[in-house]
């Protein structure tokens, strides 16, 4: 038997310049790498939840499935956003910047990075992360061929073939290592080319207008923030649709990254068309009203540079 039950996971990063690890509804998981501390916070598994319950459909034919579930959104996802986090944080480090820690939550993580000097070392930092999602990619190729072999072909099909998951430990870990080779490939496309604030991509996006199209900061916030809108709107929409149809998995996550990048997104918007940028984390960095040529906040046009690791981060 073979379904065309396909994976879709969530790919979402936010970067702070504001906010420390909370204490609070998180586990301590330990500073072994650089010195940076990495807490779980306990939602982190929601996704796994939401999976978890929507493939109980195929118990009873394919129990392997439920652990198949469990290993995918349980310690591959784990480690990959963690990987992806360590990438923003280390690049950081390397520019003379600060970090104040990497926290794990259900929209995927966030490092909280102090700011850099300049806006191209922040371009720099957001482009860090996505760009491990490379070689953690091959690295799961390289299993999936050594595994599969000519047998199936050499690039796995995006589809969860169940006999195949269900026949052997060989099949289980073919059907492993296609799965999270297109989850890291999903995650690049997402955090690369999404431009949705204050997702990778978004900061990406927001960087590059000013850098590249000469924008000033508070036409950059502007832009940013309405593209961002635009594309939450569509995930949120996404989102019901898939309810309405019975068919939502992660999707329901999507729909919850979609509000919460919408609001981040109005607040932005909202901030630039009051010409208030001076408080914001992200454009209120002097880096960026000072590379935008546009030194615009609300205290007489004198940007108030934000610090890194003042602020407490309370995740509900």
């Amino acid at each position: 038997q073979i379904s065309d039950f396909r994976f879709q996971g969530s790919f979402y990063n936010y970067n702070s310049t504001t906010m420390t690890t909370p204490r609070q509804s998180a586990i301590n998981l330990g500073s072994c790498i650089a010195g940076v501390p990495v807490t779980l916070h306990y939602s982190f598994f929601l996704l796994l939840l939401i999976e978890f319950v929507y493939a109980i459909r195929y118990a009873q034919s394919y129990p392997i499935f439920m652990l198949f579930v469990v290993v995918l959104y349980g310690p591959v996802l784990l480690m990959t956003i963690l990987v992806h986090e360590f990438g923003h944080a280390l690049m950081t480090k390397r520019l003379g910047g600060s970090v104040g820690g990497i926290v794990l939550w259900p929209l995927g993580g966030f490092a909280l990075c102090g700011p850099t000097d300049a806006l191209s070392g922040d371009l720099k930092v957001a482009l860090a992360g996505p760009i491990t999602h490379v070689p953690m990619g091959f690295l799961w190729w390289v299993i999936y061929a050594g595994v599969a072999g000519d047998e199936h072909g050499w690039w796995p099909s995006s589809t969860i073939y169940l006999d195949v998951l269900s026949s052997s430990a060989a099949g289980f870990f073919e059907i492993l290592s296609a799965q999270a080779l297109y989850l890291n490939i999903l995650l690049l496309c997402f955090n690369l080319f999404i431009p949705a604030y204050p997702l990778d991509g978004g900061r990406i996006y927001a960087a590059s207008l000013i850098l590249v199209l000469k924008l000033k900061a508070l036409t950059a916030a502007k832009v940013t923030a309405i593209t961002a809108m635009l594309i939450s709107s569509g995930m949120i929409v996404y989102a019901i649709i898939s309810v309405v149809n019975k068919t939502a998995g992660s999707e329901l996550l999507l729909g919850f990254v979609g509000a919460y990048v919408f609001y981040q997104s109005y607040e932005l918007f909202t901030a630039a068309k009051n010409n208030d940028l001076g408080n914001h984390p992200i454009f209120g960095r002097e880096c960026y009203q000072s590379s935008g040529g546009n030194n615009s906040s609300g205290n007489g046009g004198e940007v108030a540079p934000v610090p890194a690791q003042t602020d407490e981060a309370v995740l509900a």
